[in-house]
């Protein structure tokens, strides 16, 4: 009597399971994709921390706890492919020349202290802007590619703005320059404008798409989609401020 191998399979069940799990893979592949991009993305969630030692100078710095009602952190995006300058380069470009991405007749950036052409934690700007909202702000992070903003003291908002340059996730040989900002507004009059009347709103919007529309063009790449501007609320401020 033949013996019975109890670790054979029917061919059809053989079959079947290559079917599954070839049909599962591309959603494996996405789920972990997708992973990525929800770390990639969460990382940009919350504020750089602020060295301790940058808080004072000529101004204190104005963080986002100093502020008042909601909080608003806003995320300007922009792909770009093929581009001719690599990540560090490409940032390097922003840090020497930054008063030269912003459009002048909306926010006027000058470097009031500081190397004219090397951007160090430490360094400040004023910013001439539209209406009634100039002020003051600190860089309290530079790296290879990002650095940081604080507000100081009479800034009519209060908190801080990342720029960072990144490779994409999942688009081979492109980069994607990005701007984070988490601020809530200075004082209760400023608030008023920025809800209200949405002038500050509309001037920071402007700002930000034009110099993001900037980089596109200083990296000799070529711009995919329009640049992306999410905003997000939140009502209370929680652990918004880490400080090192």
């Amino acid at each position: 009597m033949p013996t019975t191998n109890t670790n054979s399979q029917h061919p059809d069940h053989t079959r079947l399971k290559r079917i599954i799990t070839l049909g599962a893979m591309p959603l494996l592949l996405a789920a972990l994709g997708g992973g990525y991009l929800v770390r990639v993305l969460s990382a940009h969630r919350r504020p750089r921390p602020v060295p301790h030692e940058q808080l004072w100078g000529g101004a204190d710095v104005q963080l986002p706890g100093d502020g008042v009602g909601d909080l608003f952190h806003r995320r300007y995006s922009v792909v770009i492919d093929r581009p001719r300058l690599k990540k560090q380069a490409l940032m390097d470009q922003i840090k020497t020349n930054f008063p030269e991405f912003c459009p002048k007749l909306l926010a006027d950036f000058k470097k009031v202290q500081g190397h004219p052409q090397i951007m160090r934690v430490g360094d400040e700007y004023t910013i001439g802007m539209l209406g009634p909202w100039n002020g003051e702000v600190r860089v309290v992070e530079v790296d290879k590619t990002q650095f940081t903003f604080a507000t100081l003291e009479g800034h009519p908002e209060a908190g801080q703005i990342t720029f960072a340059v990144t490779a994409h996730p999942t688009r081979p040989g492109a980069i994607r320059f990005e701007i984070n900002s988490w601020a809530r507004s200075r004082d209760t009059l400023v608030s008023l404008s920025y809800e209200g009347i949405k002038i500050g709103k509309e001037v920071q919007k402007n700002v930000w798409s034009i110099f993001c529309e900037e980089v596109v063009a200083a990296s000799g790449g070529e711009q995919v989609g329009d640049v992306e501007v999410v905003t997000e609320q939140h009502s209370r401020v929680g652990e918004v401020t880490p400080i090192v």
